[in-house]
């Protein structure tokens, strides 16, 4: 008899999962994807979107699509999980799973005062700035992180450096001051203390400045962030938000006091039989206790191992398959024409990682590989 294996979110972790279920399972086998939009966005290029270099369509894909591959997509809001009757809530019902993947991703909050900040990690906000940013002419432009920790670990590094090269593009730059305000003790701190050091340099050749193991707290109408410590005053905000574990599975056995799914580091498994959870919901801290950075590479190698582990036990068989918590290849852009090449080893005694020169080869890496994953995946 085929067993039904549910998927929680139609982001990267969520979609490669499926994928996967979908090629290495025979037909009898029922793989349903759950997500309440009906689109898949690619979020690695919204800081294009920003600078007028996608539009929406470029970078969203119908998770419908996917029911041609033999899965089956279903658009409604997970609202809860009973781990014992092996159901999930939803606002069109129960269903009901054999095996479940959690790929909900994080969810976002705002700090006091966030509504007068413009948000680049959704959509809606990086089309805000892009009319935003076609007005600016002079004046100083503030990015801030909010918490640790955050997704996309070097989307705000890649931002502060495109809308340096969109003000010199326009010849506004010596008008335009640019910060980045992080809680991070250095940039990039997943990576070797020499590589966060030519991050910091290629910033500072940039005239980008930089406020490290800084505390974003409160957004006020004089144009002031409050600061832990200090303040800074600007006249266009970029704030990326607080990040939570997914609302519906906060308070469930999986998830720990911060809303973060517990998984086992290797094979993602939860604590709860057949339940799995990968990408940027999962709760996992490196050997030092810090975070692993919650990245699109790392969602992807992750649903590729639970997928290829269910299907060996669906089979009888043993499952070998392992995320061993490292990615190389990434890409980071600095610029119209240039990107920085970044690898991570997460699970390395101590975790380590490193940041290439500037370079063209690593800009087109980044655009081919946008091409490849909205035609391969869908």
């Amino acid at each position: 008899m085929g067993k039904t294996i549910l998927i929680l979110g139609g982001g990267t972790g969520g979609v490669v999962a499926a994928n996967v279920l979908a090629k290495v399972l025979p037909k009898e086998h029922r793989i349903a994807l759950i997500d309440r939009n009906e689109n898949h966005l690619f979020l690695a290029s919204l800081p294009l979107v920003m600078i007028g270099k996608r539009k929406p369509s470029q970078i969203t894909r119908s998770l419908r699509k996917l029911e041609s591959r033999n899965i089956q997509f279903i658009q409604a809001e997970v609202e809860g999980f009973n781990p014992h009757e092996k159901t999930i809530q939803t606002d069109l019902g129960a269903l009901s799973y054999d095996s479940l993947v959690i790929a909900l991703g994080a969810e976002q909050q705002g700090l006091p005062g966030y509504s007068l900040a413009m948000n680049p990690y959704s959509l809606q906000g990086a089309l805000q700035l892009q009319t935003e940013l076609s007005r600016f002419r002079q004046g100083h432009i503030v990015l801030f992180v909010s918490s640790l920790p955050f997704t996309g670990a070097i989307a705000p590094y890649e931002i502060v450096l495109l809308l340096d090269a969109y003000f010199r593009q326009r010849g506004l730059r010596k008008k335009v001051q640019i910060s980045l305000v992080t809680p991070e003790d250095r940039l990039l701190s997943m990576a070797s203390p020499r590589h966060s050091a030519r991050l910091a340099e290629i910033l500072t050749k940039r005239q980008i400045r930089m406020h490290t193991s800084t505390e974003a707290q409160s957004l006020s109408q004089d144009r002031s962030l409050t600061l832990h410590p200090g303040d800074i005053t600007g006249d266009l905000f970029l704030g990326i938000p607080h990040h939570l574990g997914p609302a519906p599975l906060r308070h469930s056995p999986v998830a720990d006091p911060q809303g973060w799914i517990k998984v086992d580091p290797h094979t993602l498994a939860t604590c709860c039989p057949d339940v799995y959870a990968v990408g940027d919901a999962t709760g996992i801290v490196s050997v030092n206790g810090a975070w692993i950075p919650k990245v699109g590479f790392f969602a992807h190698y992750q649903a590729e191992v639970v997928a290829r582990n269910l299907a060996l036990c669906y089979a009888n068989k043993e499952s070998r398959f392992r995320f061993v918590g490292s990615a190389s290849g990434a890409s980071m852009l600095s610029g119209y024409n240039r990107g920085c090449f970044v690898s991570i080893q997460a699970y390395a005694n101590p975790p380590t990682g490193s940041l290439s020169t500037p370079n063209r080869a690593a800009f087109w890496t980044k655009a081919l590989f946008e091409k490849y994953w909205l035609s391969r995946w869908f």
